[in-house]
């Protein structure tokens, strides 16, 4: 079967419930390391298992080669992320559709890493209830949200020039600064959401996307 769409589960905390809702059966399911129970938890099996195995179970390894899963394990010392190894390898297989989902976790700096290794790709990222996207200049977004909706956006790697409409406070060719706050908790007031970047990259967070509690 040909693929056009690729889901990673990273490891971390486990992811929503109800993101499910959210992803496609038909996609390539990926798992970073302990990833692994979180794709299964979820009713999503994965076709790949990537990292460096420090922290998936060896029951869940053992699993995943009595299903021939396939298997890229990593050395420790290695200079990428277990994410980063699983993007990379849905781009080598053609596919560039590709959506993230973490629960989160206790490392704040493996989160921080995360969003930044995906703020230049086309990648979308579930994190626990929030739903985050990046634009650039050769990427805008458009949103499909509901009125009154929380949406911040966040320049990543430096300073961004943005212009957006459907926000209670729009941008018109304006910089959103690194370093500073201003574009956090802007309000929806039309169901559609435009954000155009001339300059840099922004993370687009939406952070209640995810109904229900955990």
């Amino acid at each position: 079967m040909a693929f056009t769409h690729a889901i990673i589960f990273t490891g971390g905390d486990p992811p929503h419930p109800n993101v499910v809702k959210h992803l496609d059966r038909d996609a390539l399911v990926i798992a970073a390391d302990s990833g692994y129970t979180h794709a299964q938890s979820l009713g999503m099996q994965p076709h790949l298992l990537v990292g460096d195995m420090d922290s998936i179970s060896p029951a869940d390894i053992a699993d995943a080669q009595a299903r021939s899963v396939e298997i890229h394990a990593y050395n420790t010392a290695k200079d990428e992320t277990d994410t980063e190894i699983a993007v990379s390898g849905s781009i080598e297989r053609g596919i560039t559709d590709i959506t993230v989902v973490s629960g989160g976790g206790d490392r704040f700096d493996h989160l921080l890493g995360m969003v930044h290794s995906l703020a230049t790709s086309h990648c979308t990222l579930y994190l626990g209830k929030a739903h985050v996207q990046f634009a650039q200049q050769d990427l805008p977004r458009t949103l499909s949200v509901s009125i009154g909706d929380v949406v911040s956006l966040i320049p990543l790697g430096g300073s961004a020039r943005i212009s957006t409409t459907g926000l209670q406070w729009n941008l018109c060719d304006e910089d959103l600064h690194a370093f500073a706050s201003r574009g956090v908790s802007n309000i929806a007031t039309h169901p559609s959401v435009d954000v155009v970047v001339t300059r840099g990259s922004v993370a687009i967070i939406q952070p209640n996307f995810i109904e229900g509690t955990q």
